[in-house]
């Protein structure tokens, strides 16, 4: 859950976390294994393609080239809220709703170096995570998930990113003894936020400018296409405020492989798309948005089959996910 940089690591919280309800929610709601998972993970592909940056609008008025210039040892603590419900659905009968309560973490980042090129090296830890707020979870349930992110406490880790915000590396370091499935979604984080990055355009731009940033990613066996759009709508010193849409798309067909699966288990991707907006205040001299918000709406339809048998089962899911971010 890194805020690596800027809404980069914004949008890629959403993409992660939005789909894995996708796969860990079908183990937990039927009779295949009722085991409470948190974000089972596969590594993403490494052969997955840098994100693509396209101005379409240089905007008006004055212009400028958008750069973050963070001093050395300049230090940000942000603290993110990110909150999710989930409907879903099993051969056509509705299962119960259930409400997750708010997710709050927060994030300490220290610059340690400004290369000679721009570059800006960084390090991060978590320094405090929990659940807040109303849930209907069963308790059992909710109180062994708090106790597995609670080990995210006390993480660190350090990136390095040029001054457009392209992630050109993450180091994070892992405890030993981490619970498996924390340790694999913490390692796709990392590796996913080299391909998810949010740069800026190298062109000079004004208010009103626009540009399309396009980023691929495997999640779970999941080939994502994400189309994020940014509007630059003020800048004042030093200051941007930037409007942000987002799309998300995959292809049908593709085979899930979320860990935890019963042998011979086989979920089939039918359809998957999803849509949000958001609005990031970014200062250029600081690593994180001062504020930020982000929501995403996402339905996927899927088909489980299982050993033996040429059945499928079709599955719906329907997600609404909003983030937060407030800095210092």
């Amino acid at each position: 859950m890194k805020r690596t940089f800027f809404v980069g690591g914004i949008i890629y919280l959403i993409v992660g976390l939005g789909l894995q309800p996708s796969v860990t929610s079908v183990q937990a709601e039927t009779p295949l294994k009722a085991k409470p998972v948190i974000n089972n993970a596969k590594k993403p592909s490494p052969t997955a393609k840098q994100p693509q940056i396209e101005l379409l609008n240089p905007g008006t008025g004055a212009k400028q080239q958008l750069r973050f210039k963070p001093p050395v040892k300049f230090k940000q603590a942000a603290i993110m809220t990110m909150n999710m419900d989930m409907a879903m659905s099993i051969a056509g009968q509705a299962l119960p709703a259930f409400k997750q309560p708010a997710t709050v973490m927060t994030l300490q980042t220290a610059v340690t170096k400004i290369a000679p090129n721009g570059d800006i090296h960084y390090e991060f830890s978590y320094s405090d995570i929990d659940f807040v707020g109303d849930t209907n979870l069963p308790p059992q349930v909710l109180n062994t998930v708090r106790s597995q992110i609670q080990n995210i406490r006390g993480i660190k880790g350090s990136a390095i990113v040029d001054n457009r915000g392209y992630t050109r590396k993450v180091n994070l370091v892992l405890p030993t003894g981490l619970d498996p499935n924390l340790k694999q979604m913490m390692q796709q984080m990392s590796n996913s936020l080299e391909q998810l990055s949010s740069p800026l355009p190298q062109q000079a731009v004004g208010i009103g400018s626009r540009w399309r940033v396009t980023s691929t990613v495997n999640i779970n066996g999941m080939n994502l296409k994400q189309i994020a759009t940014y509007q630059l709508v003020n800048l004042k010193n030093g200051v941007a405020t930037l409007n942000i849409g987002v799309e998300q798309l995959a292809s049908p067909s593709q085979k899930l492989t979320a860990p935890g699966l019963p042998p011979g288990v086989t979920l089939t991707l039918k359809s998957y798309n999803g849509k949000g907006q958001g609005q990031a205040i970014v200062p250029l001299n600081k690593l994180m948005p001062i504020r930020s918000t982000m929501s995403l709406r996402s339905n996927s339809e899927m088909t489980q089959t299982n050993p033996g048998s040429v059945e499928e089962t079709p599955i719906n899911q329907k997600l609404s996910m909003t983030m937060s971010i407030e800095s210092k």
